[in-house]
C-alpha cells in the first residue's frame, strides 16, 4: 500500500458522514441552473461622492486660477490696495492744497481697467503720495458717486485723480477725472 492509499484509508475512517446514502446530485445541478439570483446593488456612500466633488471642485479652480507662466518666468502678485468711497455726509469747502496735503494719507493717478458691481479697479500710474501700489479697488455704494469731479462716475478706461484718506476716499474737489478743472494742478501744487 502507497502512501496516497493509507491516507484515503483515515479519511474514509474519519469521515463522519460515510454511513449517510450518496445524494442524488441531478436534482441539485437542475435548481443550481433554473434558479434566479440577484446581486445586492453596491451604493456609493453619500460622504465619498461629496469628497470626490470637493476635489474635483478644488482640481478646476486651481486649474483656472493658476498663474500664467510665461517661459517658466515667476511671475510676482501685483500690489493692491482697497478704499472705499464714501456717501455725502456734510457740506464741502473749496478744495486747498494745503487741506489735501494735510488730509491725504495716499494720492495716486490711475486708470479704470475694471467694473465689477460696486468694485472699481485703477491701474496705478503714478502714485503722489503713501505706499507704491500696482492695483486701486474702490468700493462704491451704487453705480454713481456724486462726490466726484466730473462725470461724477468711474468709467473704464478713464484716467483718474483719487486722494484717501486712511482707506476712505477723498471727496469735495479732491478725487475725479484726471481732466477735471484745476485738479491736476491742486495735486502738483500739494505733493
Amino acid at each position: 500500500m502507497t502512501d496516497d492509499d493509507d491516507l484515503r484509508a483515515r479519511l474514509r475512517r474519519a469521515d463522519p458522514a460515510a454511513d449517510l446514502p450518496t445524494l442524488d446530485t441531478s436534482r441539485l445541478l437542475e435548481s443550481t441552473m433554473t434558479a434566479t439570483t440577484t446581486t445586492p446593488r453596491r451604493t456609493i456612500p453619500l460622504l465619498t461622492l461629496a469628497a470626490a466633488l470637493v476635489l474635483i471642485a478644488a482640481l478646476g479652480s486651481w486649474w483656472v486660477l493658476r498663474p500664467a507662466d510665461e517661459a517658466g518666468a515667476p511671475t510676482a502678485a501685483p500690489t493692491v490696495t482697497d478704499l472705499t468711497a464714501p456717501g455725502i455726509a456734510a457740506k464741502c469747502v473749496e478744495p486747498s492744497a494745503g487741506q489735501l496735503r494735510e488730509a491725504a494719507d495716499f494720492a495716486f493717478a490711475g486708470t479704470v481697467t475694471g467694473i465689477d458691481g460696486t468694485t472699481v479697479t485703477l491701474r496705478v500710474t503714478k502714485v503722489y503720495r503713501g505706499a507704491g501700489a500696482d492695483q486701486v479697488r474702490v468700493a462704491q455704494a451704487g453705480d454713481v458717486s456724486e462726490t466726484m469731479l466730473g462725470s461724477g462716475r468711474f468709467e473704464i478706461g478713464r484716467d483718474y485723480l483719487v486722494a484717501a484718506s486712511q482707506g476712505s476716499v477723498l471727496i469735495c474737489g479732491y478725487s475725479g477725472e484726471a481732466a477735471s478743472p484745476g485738479l491736476e494742478e491742486l495735486y502738483l501744487s500739494a505733493f
